[in-house]
């Protein structure tokens, strides 16, 4: 609730602006009709102009902002555009059968501006579309390289393929419930699917060693999240799809690796992705050991909470589990 109250908020200064657009329109528009009939003089420079010269400069003006609303509020901008320079025709439309001679310059002027407005929006929608397209193409490309990197971890871990997936998954499923939008989502889903590609510099026989690591290849397999940090720092489009490999091994206590954050210092992506690798490691088959049981895995989740993982998050997964969300991960 909270994030679509700051959505709103965030919205106020455009809805303001557009208002006063708005009201500045009417105010140029009743001061190019005013003037235009008043038989008044003024002076500038010493020199007598009549007021009625003036409207013009207000009619312009007033065209100037219903352009501009097309421009910066399209699709609302236009309609607001259209139904005022419509109202403006049949109002001067009304002046002409009444023989009003200032009524002529003014129609052409107005039709002049609709068929702007309309060839604006037009041109403005071809190129959203355009970009849209291009931003669509550059998402669906960045998306199938991250899982074909994925693809790629999973397949130096004889043990646990499928593991950077599965993670994924579950890391956007937590992200929707602690209400991410679907967009937000997606990302923590890409960061999550690249968490462990720091593996890719890990030996193989260390990484599928069948038992206990020693202590020495325990600081290598931990070495991972460095790893995928150091390959992935120079990823620009995603600032922080580093976060997830850096520091999903940090814990909520501070007692993690490999920087020894706490709290919310820990990037909130690693936060829940740590609950979901977490997740993952306790549902599947391990070399040292079979996977563990579903009410074993939640009491053991439940437990860690504020140590291991962060509460809240861990709440999360609590309720997905509640809501049945992971009733087809099968227990032996």
């Amino acid at each position: 609730m909270k994030k679509k109250f700051s959505i709103t908020v965030d919205k106020i200064p455009s809805i303001i602006c557009f208002i006063l657009l708005i009201g500045l329109y009417i105010v140029t528009d009743l001061c190019s009709r005013k003037t235009s009939v008043s038989k008044d003089m003024f002076m500038i420079f010493s020199h007598p102009m009549p007021i009625a010269s003036l409207a013009g400069v207000f009619s312009s003006i007033s065209t100037i902002i219903i352009i501009s609303l097309v421009v910066f509020y399209r699709k609302n901008g236009f309609y607001t555009s259209i139904v005022i320079l419509t109202l403006r025709i049949l109002k001067l439309t009304s002046g002409i059968l009444h023989f009003h001679a200032s009524s002529f310059p003014a129609i052409f002027v107005t039709l002049v501006a609709l068929i702007s407005v309309i060839l604006i929006y037009r041109r403005n929608e071809r190129i959203q579309s355009v970009q849209e397209k291009h931003r669509k193409e550059l998402v669906e490309f960045t998306d199938s390289i991250i899982d074909a990197f994925s693809v790629c971890i999973d397949g130096k871990d004889s043990y646990t393929n499928g593991h950077s997936l599965r993670v994924a998954k579950y890391t956007k499923m937590l992200a929707l419930k602690l209400g991410a939008d679907k967009e937000s989502a997606q990302k923590f889903y890409n960061i999550a699917l690249l968490h462990d590609i720091g593996k890719i510099g890990i030996p193989d026989e260390i990484l599928n060693k069948p038992g206990k690591l020693t202590e020495d290849e325990y600081e290598m397999m931990k070495s991972h999240t460095y790893r995928g940090y150091e390959i992935l720092k120079k990823v620009k489009t995603q600032k922080d799809i580093a976060d997830g490999a850096q520091y999903h091994h940090e814990r909520f206590d501070g007692k993690g690796y490999p920087a020894r954050l706490y709290g919310e210092k820990i990037p909130y992506v690693a936060r829940i992705i740590s609950v979901a690798d977490a997740f993952d490691a306790m549902s599947s088959t391990r070399p040292y050991r079979k996977k563990l049981p579903m009410d074993f895995i939640v009491e053991e989740i439940k437990k860690c909470s504020g140590t291991q993982f962060d509460p809240v998050v861990a709440n999360a997964f609590l309720d997905l589990y509640k809501e049945g969300a992971f009733d087809d991960i099968r227990t032996e």
